[in-house]
């Protein structure tokens, strides 16, 4: 399957201190292996507040985009400030450092991409909050012109939604409403697949020294243990038939599933269109409401995928994509300080919010 051309909006942060996920930078490098390989065309990158604060994320894509002899300028979008997430831990960990103002130049850049092109050609793949690409869609000239928007986000199955679309409910809002053909990665399909330690092992014996993703390689240790601690045990919990492997030290790829739901459909058993609708927080922004699904149109997602698929296939796509550039700064000393932001910063944020709840019931 060929893609054609691919814009992608996507918030990394595994390079950095206060980064929440790894994901986004292995989606990234998977989406350069299927360049390589001939299935697609990467004509543009823009970033997100997401999974770190913009200031953040922005840094870590030019690092990212270095490491990888990629010449492309990643344009800056939507800032943390224009953003609502629900969980207090996650909004102070962002504003430890605090963040910059949004940017218009993301927004700016999707649109002439997608005029520049013929109609429904261009594939929008969006790895973080929909921020950027509710605002290029409301120009009603883009969303006649754009192929395919893919999303990683929402929730299908009646539940909390994730990081992605709570953070922005109102864009994911606009884009369901904008009827532009969609294609969503939820929560649990995602779910469906870990990436182990074994499997990091069995990526630095394939691809290391000489891949891009070796300076990867210890994020995706950090994250197997992260996500033990703070994420997996609810996803079990939730996902009758999430990964097996989430009961001990293992991580989500949220974003490679969704790079590989649009590239790679047969890693997918089944495929089913659902009729979605996000309706606004009762009391505004943010809340933690659901999505209303029933059967229908209008967005297509995959339900199912086959076990150690992902993994298998995101380990033979990132071996392909040499290291050119500098190694990141994250690798040797910050590394250090990257974990402790992981392993001390979250626990204090969330004793933080547990105590500021109490007094807030005692007072």
């Amino acid at each position: 399957m060929t893609l054609g051309d691919v814009w992608l909006d996507f918030d990394p942060a595994a390079l950095v201190a206060t980064g929440l996920d790894v994901d986004d930078d292995l989606a990234f490098l998977a989406l350069l292996a299927l360049q390589r390989r001939g299935r697609l065309n990467l004509i543009g990158v823009s970033v997100t507040a997401g999974n770190a604060a913009l200031r953040d994320t922005l840094a870590n894509a030019k690092s990212l985009l270095r490491l990888a002899g990629v010449k492309l300028e990643p344009a800056a979008g939507a800032s943390y400030r224009d953003m609502h997430v629900p969980w207090p831990w996650v909004r102070r960990l962002h504003n430890v450092r605090g963040d910059v103002a949004s940017s218009p130049d993301a927004v700016d850049a999707i649109r002439s991409a997608v005029l520049a092109r013929p109609p429904h050609s261009l594939t929008i793949v969006a790895l973080g909050p929909l921020t950027n690409v509710a605002a290029a869609l409301m120009d009603s000239d883009v969303a006649g012109r754009v192929g395919r928007v893919v999303s990683m986000g929402g929730a299908l199955d009646g539940k909390r939604l994730d990081l992605n679309w709570l953070s922005d409910r109102a864009a994911a809002r606009a884009v369901v409403a904008s009827r532009v053909p969609l294609t969503v990665a939820p929560v649990e399909l995602c779910a469906q697949a870990a990436v182990q330690p074994e499997d990091v092992d069995r990526l630095v014996e394939r691809c290391c020294p000489g891949a891009a993703v070796c300076s990867l390689a210890r994020a995706m240790r950090r994250q197997c243990a992260f996500s033990r601690r703070f994420v997996n045990k609810g996803l079990v919990a939730r996902v009758s038939n999430a990964h097996t492997a989430l009961k001990s030290d293992a991580f989500v790829p949220w974003d490679v599933v969704a790079v590989l739901a649009v590239a790679e459909p047969e890693l997918f058993g089944e495929w089913r269109e659902f009729d979605v609708a996000v309706p606004p927080c009762v009391s505004g922004e943010p809340c933690d409401g659901t999505v209303v699904v029933r059967n229908g149109s209008g967005v297509l997602a995959p339900t199912r995928l086959a076990p150690g698929g992902v993994v298998d296939a995101l380990v033979d796509l990132v071996c392909d994509v040499p290291a050119v550039g500098p190694a990141p700064g994250i690798v040797g000393a910050p590394v250090l300080f990257g974990s402790v932001a992981v392993a001390v910063l979250v626990p204090l944020l969330l004793l933080r919010g547990v105590v500021s709840k109490f007094r807030s019931k005692t007072s």
